[in-house]
């Protein structure tokens, strides 16, 4: 490993990610420091599970800090998302030069998408706990309407079971389909088409800016938006998901011999 340089780590990661610069956020600033935290992690040699269950600590530290409410534990929390996010980066770089492992990968997955439900159901958490007033609950809207903050905690739970079920219905389909063996089993191809869709992954995903936009909400003092946000649209990805797999379930149905 003491001959693996910067330039390395770079153009295995150009090889092997090409389509990921639709993620500009990923593209352009996350894996460019990645490179650079992943070298002394390659140099001693440390597997990419090792950081992954690292990185996966520091998502369990963040949630503990996003659960209290408070202004300066949620800027805390959410900067280390963003860190974590990084970590992740840093995890496929190892791998891509050592002997990926099926562990790795499971784990690595998982380790995702606990990051991003977790996330946002602590938020929710978080926001219900706060005595400090959020953006909703300073606007002029509230003088009119009493507005409770445990409602908060509903809109993460109701965010964080529409991302965890998008997840789930996602890969169902994709084990559905490889039994069926069918060649084009990705039903995200059918939804994510339009400019405006590329720009809500942009934000959204979480491969997109979605750590950094909780970051930046939580240093401005607008996560309540934020959080609605993000739980209005992974509601609404998860029933486009939904149709859009049952719209192709109905076809290959209608295409089956009747017996």
């Amino acid at each position: 490993m003491s001959k693996i340089t910067i330039k390395e780590i770079r153009e295995k990661y150009f090889s092997a990610k090409e389509a990921e610069i639709d993620f500009k956020w990923t593209y352009y600033v996350r894996r460019p420091i990645s490179y650079y935290m992943a070298y002394p992690f390659l140099r001693l040699n440390i597997s990419a599970t090792s950081v992954t269950m690292i990185w996966l600590a520091v998502t369990a530290l963040a949630c503990a800090f996003l659960i209290t409410g408070t202004y300066p534990n949620m800027i805390i929390g959410t900067g280390l998302l963003e860190l974590a996010v990084i970590l992740d980066c840093v995890d496929g770089h190892i791998a891509r030069f050592n002997r990926p492992t099926i562990t790795g990968e499971i784990l690595d997955t998982w380790a995702g998408e606990i990051l991003l439900v977790s996330s946002i159901l602590c938020i929710g958490i978080g926001l219900s706990n706060s005595s400090e007033t959020t953006f909703i609950t300073n606007s002029i809207a509230a003088e009119f309407v009493d507005f409770d903050n445990t409602l908060f905690m509903y809109i993460g739970i109701i965010g964080a079971v529409a991302a965890l079920s998008s997840w789930t219905v996602r890969l169902h389909w994709r084990t559905t389909a490889m039994n069926l063996s069918l060649t084009e089993y990705e039903p995200e191809r059918g939804i994510r088409k339009s400019k405006a869709t590329l720009v809500l992954d942009n934000i959204f995903h979480y491969s997109g800016a979605i750590t950094m936009v909780m970051l930046v909400s939580a240093v401005i003092g607008i996560l309540d938006l934020a959080l609605i946000g993000i739980s209005l649209i992974y509601g609404i990805y998860l029933i486009a998901l939904m149709r859009t797999i049952v719209k192709k379930a109905r076809s290959l149905d209608s295409q089956r011999p009747i017996k």
